[in-house]
């Protein structure tokens, strides 16, 4: 059971860089501001918007004040941060058009300044000096809320009975979305709740909204939508580009492509940045010295292309693909919605291979998990974990775990570390008191009941069993083709990568009936206009910065394909002569 840790309350949270959270912009900044909006007036006490609304404008206060109030599930109010003269509202939602995640007030008779989302996004992109600062205190302020634990959402459920409760809390912590977690057997608050609405064990997790309304064991579509996290509409609607995928070759190519003026949609099944984004810490990312999350990585990212106009998707699941229809691209969609594209980017990444174990999925959520990040370690602190992998995400994990579990046992088939992880992470599994390293071991068997209890592996021949109760895999990878296999237009080796360039077989350009004089580019796939990067592609360098280089260079490749596709549709009829 997860050992209940006090949240700090948001006032000790906004104290913290409260000058960067909450700039007080000069004159000369108010006066650039007044060319993107319009000034309004409101009475003390008027609602300038509620939690829940959308597309709403940031509002600079001229005269008076406005209050920033956050709203518990329980119906408690609490203040934010009252905001002067010289102050503005709003957050990294709003760049995005999602729902509110709190209200605002006018404290007293105030004259504001609107800034509407077309015009906000207009000014940050051409004021450097007001995009750093705006950018800086909306990204701080999105983090403070996260931090609080705190938000217009709190989770009820049990890890120990309900692989969905992980589910959720995944869910909405990958797509930086404030909330609060409240464990039934851990917790008075929750199972009074529970009791009062009757609620039972079967019908955990419920997630409580602020505006009162109960969700039971929603799926990840259906809390996105209550929540307003993804894009209004996109059914029945037309892009220069469509990505698959919001890891870091899917956030790259949505970055340039819309800073370069094309209109961009990304789809992923989960939240921004991947594989990628579970990692506890990457250290040896350019640039990043002292390293950084794979969350807050892929959150910078994710930001970073809804600064420039991208549209993400966030869940949405590709069904099918019609990759020679007239109109373009058609992209099927979880829910029944189509859109369709001029070029396509598959960027759907990997996933971690499971173990061939009889009983795997009765303990995933529950004792088994993909992912080593701080909600998960939460879960095992003080007690014995294995880790199972030999690559770096399995390095980092342990690692990381190293420092809240009591002791780390890494299992690996192989002979030593050397041939599949960095050296920097050998070295400190080696040099951490707390690590194990397992070699020519195997994990064999799960045991337990409504949870996982103990497990049995094997070295060489000899069998083990240990009361070891939380097991991280991180055994190698698969590509996520699973829908690109059921189209059938895409080519894909044997195991279900993705085939590009030079890669393609000749049969495989005629079995697409390869139109082009041209061959296909060095991204490209057997249909023109259709690309794929990162580590779904077959042949791909797994690592991030590679999945990020590929992911900008096809936004060329897209380029010269739309260039090429606009040439022919305006080239004029060929006369035959003779």
């Amino acid at each position: 059971m997860e050992t209940p840790v006090e949240a700090p309350t948001l006032a000790s949270i906004y104290e913290s860089r409260h000058e960067q959270r909450f700039p007080k912009l000069d004159e000369r900044q108010l006066a650039l501001l007044a060319q993107y909006g319009v000034q309004r007036s409101y009475a003390a006490g008027t609602t300038l918007f509620s939690t829940g609304d959308r597309h709403i404008p940031i509002f600079v206060v001229l005269k008076g004040g406005v209050d920033i109030v956050g709203h518990t599930a329980c119906g408690e109010e609490q203040l934010i941060v009252a905001l002067g003269p010289g102050n503005f509202s709003g957050e990294v939602g709003q760049l995005a058009g999602r729902a509110a995640i709190a209200s605002a007030r006018a404290r007293e008779n105030s004259d504001v300044l609107a800034i509407e989302e077309r015009e906000l996004r207009a000014l940050i992109v051409a004021n450097a000096e007001l995009s750093e600062l705006m950018m800086r205190a909306f990204i701080l302020r999105r983090v403070a809320l996260i931090d609080s634990r705190r938000g217009d959402v709190t989770v009820i459920g049990s890890h120990r009975t309900s692989d969905n409760t992980l589910r959720l809390r995944q869910f909405l912590t990958r797509n930086g979305h404030p909330h609060e977690y409240l464990d039934v057997e851990g917790d008075a608050f929750a199972a009074a709740f529970v009791e009062r609405f009757g609620i039972g064990a079967a019908e955990l997790p419920v997630v409580a909204l602020a505006d009162g309304h109960i969700l039971h064991n929603p799926s990840n579509l259906e809390l996105a939508d209550r929540l307003g996290l993804g894009p209004d509409r996109i059914d029945g609607r037309h892009f220069d580009v469509a990505v698959i995928g919001a890891g870091p070759a899917g956030l790259a190519a949505a970055v340039y492509a819309a800073s370069e003026g094309l209109r961009v949609v990304v789809f992923d099944a989960k939240a921004p940045g991947g594989q990628a984004g579970t990692s506890s810490r990457i250290e040896n990312y350019f640039g990043f010295p002292t390293g950084i999350t794979g969350q807050a990585l892929a959150g910078r990212g994710f930001v970073q292309a809804q600064k420039f106009g991208a549209e993400v998707a966030i869940p949405r699941t590709v069904l099918t693909l019609e990759c020679a229809k007239e109109s373009g691209i058609s992209i099927g969609l979880d829910g029944g919605e189509t859109v369709t594209a001029r070029s396509l980017i598959i960027a759907s990444g990997a996933r971690y291979r499971k173990l061939t174990l009889h009983n795997l999925e009765q303990y995933e959520g529950r004792g088994v998990y993909y992912a080593a990040s701080f909600m998960e370690s939460q879960l095992c602190s003080g007690q014995e974990v294995i880790v199972v992998g030999g690559g770096n995400s399995a390095g980092q994990a342990a690692v990381f775990l190293s420092d809240h579990a009591s002791h780390v046992h890494v299992l690996v088939r192989a002979s030593g570390l050397a041939a599949s992880m960095s050296n920097y992470l050998v070295q400190r599994i080696h040099a951490t008191r707390n690590i194990t390293l397992h070699t020519e071991t195997e994990l064999v068997e799960l045991i337990g009941n409504d949870e996982l209890e103990r497990v049995r592996w094997r070295h060489r021949d000899a069998t083990e069993e240990h009361p070891i109760a939380h097991v991280f895999l991180f055994c190698g990878a698969d590509p996520n083709t699973t829908w690109a296999q059921k189209t059938g237009c895409i080519a894909l080796d044997p195991t279900g990568f993705v085939k590009t360039g030079g890669d393609l077989t000749a049969a495989e350009l005629a079995a697409a009936e390869w139109p082009l004089a041209r061959p296909p580019y060095r991204l490209e796939t057997n249909r023109p206009g259709i690309f794929a990067v990162g580590d779904v592609r077959f042949g791909s360098v797994k690592r991030i910065a590679a999945a990020v280089g590929e992911g900008s260079m096809a936004i060329q490749l897209v380029h010269a394909f739309l260039e090429e596709s606009q040439r022919a549709e305006t080239a004029p009829p060929v006369r035959a002569t003779g």
